[in-house]
């Protein structure tokens, strides 16, 4: 039997004719070898037909599974006004609105469509639906339907406006949509217009009509428009609801500014830029102009400070020049809390060069809590200057957060401000920031060093591009209609 074995194993491997005691031995292994082969395909068979089974009873109880588990879903059992605050958070920013306002993958419309209930809440907040965008620049066409609807479900709240004509668009369509709009003008609270030629006598005709008014832009792209308030190459006066401003931004002469801060006593937040002055300053009077209600404060002119009184400030911001003297600005910074008795927590500099300024206003000011320094590509000395300075803890103890900013393309030393943070691990730091505009990003190791310090508990943001761009514009108060 061994022998014979043996042999087989060689018929195997080899074309040699089998003996006869060698057939019936092979005879014998493929019979038995097919009878269990039999059985096998007989079981997968039937393996195969349970699996069927199986399958088929799965995929109908897990529908049947799928249509109740839903129903237990805690989104179910949020209150309606829960739901309602969480659809105001959906609502797209300035930024990302663009075109025709009924757009479907946006909110609110987007909410609408997901059930029956969601649909009843949106329609029964009226919040949801008081930021009215109409985009001429990017789509010539804009549905009346759609904005006739949003003002409806807006009922009596009052409105963001955001209206940007073009002269190239349909005058007729935009007149239209202008005129629908200002049939609610006494609820109008935002106004942000561009404005085309057609719309520029309708606009006239809104006076003594916006008793709501309380934040308006005016832009224009037509030369041979008279008409706004931010032209590049001189300024043009214009008659504003002063007393009713909360929010002022405004570039032009110094008297002009004056002027109107004297009549606008409820402004809460003020970016004011010095332009067009064809006089010299005045000497500040005795009588300082009351801002009772003023919290956020940004000046293009640190001389500017000489003139405010702001009791309630807590956020001050200054964009410095080469003609500024920065050892002026310890100076004014000091004699406006002084004067008003203030003590903002937040001070934003933007293209400052002497760290040590900023040093000595830091040791003044021990209740400034945050400060933001924004460079320009000349800047980066005086970057690394404050980087060095903000090293010594025992400077600006109290900092609880420190934000750096690079508005243009230039070296920036991420090992430094690392080394920076890493000081301050012991102090009272819990947040810091890192702005590139246009790059570059940190390198691996600085990275990885950035990432310990995150997961050790500190709020850190390292971002660059239009992201950073955002950022740096709201510390400079530059985005007034996305804060």
């Amino acid at each position: 039997m061994g022998e014979t074995l043996q042999r087989c194993q060689r018929l195997v491997k080899s074309n040699e004719a089998p003996g006869s005691a060698e057939i019936a031995f092979i005879r014998a292994v493929v019979s038995d070898t097919g009878a269990r082969l039999g059985y096998l395909d007989a079981e997968i068979s039937r393996l195969r037909d349970r699996l069927e089974q199986l399958t088929s009873e799965r995929t109908q109880l897990s529908e049947y599974h799928s249509q109740y588990v839903p129903i237990l879903s805690p989104l179910r059992r949020l209150p309606t006004e829960v739901l309602a605050e969480i659809f105001l958070r959906t609502l797209p920013s300035f930024h990302e609105r663009s075109g025709d306002i009924s757009d479907t993958q946006r909110s609110p419309w987007t909410v609408c469509q997901v059930s029956r209930r969601w649909r009843g809440i949106a329609l029964s907040t009226p919040s949801l639906w008081t930021t009215v965008h109409i985009d001429f620049v990017h789509d010539e066409h804009q549905a009346h339907s759609d904005v006739e609807i949003q003002l409806q479900r807006s009922r009596t709240l009052n409105l963001e406006v955001h209206f940007f004509g073009r002269d190239e668009a349909d005058p007729a369509e935009q007149l239209e949509l202008f005129d629908l709009l200002s049939r609610h003008s006494a609820r109008w609270e935002t106004l942000n217009i561009q404005l085309s030629s057609a719309l520029v006598p309708r606009l006239a005709q809104l006076r003594g009509r916006l008793p709501s008014l309380r934040r308006l832009w005016l832009q224009w792209d037509s030369e041979q428009m008279d008409a706004g308030v931010n032209s590049e190459s001189r300024f043009v006066p214009i008659l504003v609801p002063a007393h009713q401003l909360t929010t002022y931004r405004l570039h032009g002469p110094l008297k002009m500014h004056l002027h109107v801060l004297k009549l606008a006593p409820n402004i809460v937040e003020a970016r004011i830029v010095t332009a067009f002055d064809e006089e010299p300053w005045p000497e500040p009077g005795p009588q300082t102009i009351e801002l009772l209600h003023l919290q956020r404060l940004h000046v293009s002119d640190e001389g500017l400070l000489d003139y405010l009184r702001a009791p309630h400030l807590a956020e001050i911001g200054v964009e410095l020049t080469m003609t500024n003297e920065y050892s002026t600005l310890v100076h004014r910074l000091g004699a406006l809390f002084l004067r008003s008795t203030c003590a903002p927590e937040k001070l934003l500099l933007k293209a400052i060069s002497s760290s040590a300024s900023t040093s000595d206003i830091l040791k003044k000011c021990p209740f400034i809590t945050t400060i933001a320094l924004t460079f320009f590509k000349d800047g980066t000395d005086a970057m690394e200057a404050h980087l060095t300075m903000l090293s010594d803890v025992s400077k600006s103890p109290h900092l609880r957060e420190i934000c750096f900013g690079a508005l243009e393309s230039m070296p920036i030393d991420y090992p430094l401000f690392l080394r920076m943070l890493k000081s301050r691990r012991e102090s009272c730091l819990g947040a810091a920031s890192f702005f590139a505009v246009e790059g570059p990003d940190p390198d691996p190791v600085t990275l990885a060093g950035l990432e310990e310090l995150r997961d050790s508990g500190l709020d850190l943001r390292v971002d660059s591009g239009l992201e950073a761009q955002r950022e740096i514009d709201a510390w400079d108060n530059d985005c007034l209609w996305n804060q």
